[in-house]
């Protein structure tokens, strides 16, 4: 007795767990005239319990691979569990779990980043969009085959180590190995026998997910329901503009066959209901051309450029400079529509005007992007580059220019007095205001107070600056705000004598999720209407 004492005091210390794991099994009753048959079975069950929590804990801790799925970085892991489910992971927005299969396995999807260089490529490159979905595939199913090699030998190593707990010898060690393995085997087996591809169309949401669920559900109908909301803004557009012309009440001014009209628009930040707003307005209102002073993108992708192709449906001329959320690819495939004038740096003469227009010499899609080398700020890089527009203006200015086109009016200062109107963007929001030679500063001249806007009189030579709002209500990024950035645009009557402005028409169309639309009109020298009648 004293030596199997001994002989018991020198066996190594088991975990905690493990402990109490041998202790249950040593406290289990032993069956009435079996006691023989019972100390013979109970090392094997211990053994075997040991085995199969070994392998479970190994695949619970290590069954989980990377892998590279698309354009992101994520982590895939199986272990047993009393649910069946697959669960995608996309922190921080919440979760979407798919009721997949029915075996005692979980499945998990954890994304983990985004490769930003891969996305690029994929975003710039339509072809590897249409490739995406079967990439995907390939993807997804070289990293479940990696998990499963995975899942095998974690297991197979887990099952060893819990029978050589049990019983110190090589043969239990080799049957917690083939017990770790049948169970990774049963479990794979039964999870690809129950798979239920179709469960992705059912999924449900966790987190920030579940207030969106149109991510990732029915596109089909999501596409109908804007088609309609689309068709009923249209409709809105229409009746407005309608009532309006035959309205009794407006300022004093008649269009004559020789008036030029002009629909100026901007931002349009691939909103799609922008062009309907164009269309609409440019058919009402019997529009000569439309002038269009950039930001017809948000990230200036080749992708992109299909959302722009309607404009060359449109049965008149389509003026357009490039904004600083418009690439050279932009700029390019603007010029490659049929009834398009791209300018930058150089004049045309569009619906009897002479117009100018230069490119914004940025390229910051990222509002927390600065392209200059030197990191100038925004606005410092807008006046630094105002003499060089100054100085190309001046080398194309015979024929006398009607009007100048930039995106952003700070490149435009130091045309005050050289020109009588010039036409901008890039601020989302409508504005008329002066440019003073340069000797001076630029005045604003609206009555934010009353209203209305009104010129100073005693300077009735300087430039006149229009800035336009978004005609797209600030594309998607408009939604992030409170409240949806209103539609805009502006008909400009020009006297086809002298080729100057003598009214305008204020367009707004309430976007996303609301309804009506407004239009006012102004005089541009209110006196000299009334005198002429």
């Amino acid at each position: 007795m004293a030596g199997t004492t001994s002989v018991e005091r020198q066996r190594p210390e088991l975990p905690g767990p493990l402990r109490r794991l041998r202790g249950l099994a040593q406290r289990l009753p032993r069956p009435s005239g079996q006691g023989e048959r019972w100390e013979r079975w109970r090392p094997r069950l211990r053994s075997l319990a040991f085995t199969l929590g070994g392998a479970v804990l190994a695949v619970v801790i290590a069954g989980r691979v990377g892998a590279h799925i698309g354009p992101f970085d994520a982590t895939v892991a199986a272990r047993p569990a009393l649910s069946s489910d697959t669960t995608v992971r996309l922190a921080p927005l919440g979760t979407i779990v798919l009721d997949t299969h029915d075996w005692p396995m979980a499945l998990d999807l954890r994304v983990d980043q985004i490769g930003l260089q891969e996305a690029e490529r994929i975003a710039e490159n339509p072809e590897r969009i249409d490739r995406l979905g079967d990439d995907v595939a390939d993807d997804v199913s070289r990293a479940l085959t990696r998990l499963a090699w995975r899942c095998a030998l974690v297991a197979l190593l887990g099952g060893v180590a819990g029978a050589l707990l049990a019983r110190a010898n090589w043969r239990s060690g080799l049957r917690g190995g083939a017990v770790g393995l049948l169970l990774v085997a049963s479990l794979g087996a039964g999870t690809a026998a129950t798979f239920d591809a179709n469960a992705v169309a059912e999924p449900r949401y966790t987190g920030l997910l579940r207030q969106a669920p149109a991510a990732v559900g029915d596109v089909e109908s999501i596409i109908e329901r804007y088609g309609e909301y689309r068709a009923q803004l249209s409709d809105l557009v229409g009746n407005v503009v309608t009532l309006y012309l035959a309205a009794e009440n407006l300022p004093t001014f008649e269009p004559d066959d020789g008036t030029v009209r002009l629909l100026h628009v901007s931002d349009i930040h691939l909103n799609i209901q922008a062009f309907d707003v164009i269309d609409q307005v440019t058919e009402q209102f019997d529009v000569d051309a439309v002038v269009d002073t950039g930001d017809i993108t948000d990230w200036g992708t080749q992708p992109e450029t299909r959302m722009f192709e309607e404009i060359g449906d449109l049965d008149v001329p389509y003026v357009w400079v490039r904004g600083n959320h418009d690439s050279p690819r932009t700029q390019n495939a603007m010029a490659a529509l049929p009834n398009t004038v791209v300018l930058d740096g150089d004049a045309e003469t569009v619906a009897g005007l002479r117009i100018w227009g230069i490119g914004d010499p940025r390229y910051t899609p990222n509002k927390d992007q600065e392209s200059h080398v030197g990191g100038d700020s925004e606005q410092e890089q807008a006046e630094a580059f105002a003499p060089d527009v100054a100085e190309a203006f001046a080398e194309d200015t015979p024929p006398a220019v009607d009007l100048v086109m930039v995106h952003d009016s700070r490149v435009a200062a130091d045309l005050g007095g050289e020109v009588p109107l010039v036409l901008a963007g890039h601020t989302h929001k409508q504005g008329r205001s002066v440019i003073d030679p340069p000797s001076a500063s630029t005045t604003t001249v609206q009555n934010a107070s009353e209203g209305e806007e009104q010129i100073d009189e005693d300077e009735p030579e300087e430039t006149l600056l229009f800035t336009e709002g978004s005609t797209g209500g600030a594309g998607l990024r408009g939604l992030q705000d409170e409240e949806p950035h209103p539609l805009t645009a502006t008909v400009l009557y020009f006297d086809g004598d002298t080729r100057l402005l003598v009214a305008y028409d204020r367009i707004t169309v309430k976007g996303f999720g609301e309804t009506g639309a407004t239009i006012e009109r102004h005089l541009v020298n209110p006196e000299d209407q009334d005198q002429a009648g």
